[in-house]
């Protein structure tokens, strides 16, 4: 059946003819009201989030722009930046050691701290002045992140991961201030 002027300009963007028009008032769609995400708790205990990244720069904008969300409905406002911090100087350097690579990154909440690891595929060397190297190259592109545990009163370090994935995991541990 041919259909009418009328019916192409209606449809005309649509990939489906099924699909009701985008309202004239666009402005309509702004103020559907969606349920806001509600944490089981707002208690820290329940902090338990783990995510996978592009080894990719800009994955440290995604990483710091998620975790903010996870503090603030965890209630742990008072650690937000030197987290982010944190988080983003890891992500920044498993993009460098790792390029392209799919970066782990996660949050939980143990013994009145946060732990915060980050994994990559970087392998471990073979040769002992290679790995020696490689090390003083990641501890040095992490010192702001050093000195930002530091002054928080946290832990930090490289460890290798477990036999069962090659890389590197770097870590931090930030108590929650008062604590």
């Amino acid at each position: 059946m041919p259909s009418t002027d009328i019916d192409r300009d209606a449809t005309s963007d649509a990939l489906c003819p099924l699909i009701t028009p985008t309202p004239a008032n666009p402005s309509t769609l702004a103020t559907t009201q969606r349920p806001a995400y509600k944490p089981r708790s707002s208690d820290p205990s329940a902090l338990s989030y783990s995510f996978t990244v592009p080894g990719d720069p800009l994955s440290a904008t995604v990483v710091r722009t998620t975790t903010r969300t996870v503090l603030r409905a965890h209630g742990l406002t008072a650690i937000e930046e030197p987290v982010l911090s944190i988080s983003g100087e890891l992500v920044a350097c498993a993009t460098r050691f790792a390029p392209g690579q799919d970066i782990y990154h996660s949050l939980r909440w143990c013994d009145g701290a946060l732990r915060i690891v980050n994994w990559d595929a970087h392998h471990a060397h073979s040769d002992h002045h290679q790995a020696a190297h490689c090390s003083a190259q990641r501890k040095r592109a992490l010192l702001l992140l050093a000195a930002v545990v530091h002054e928080c009163d946290g832990t930090w370090g490289i460890s290798k991961s477990g036999p069962a994935t090659d890389g590197t995991r770097v870590w931090a541990r930030l108590p929650l201030p008062g604590a």
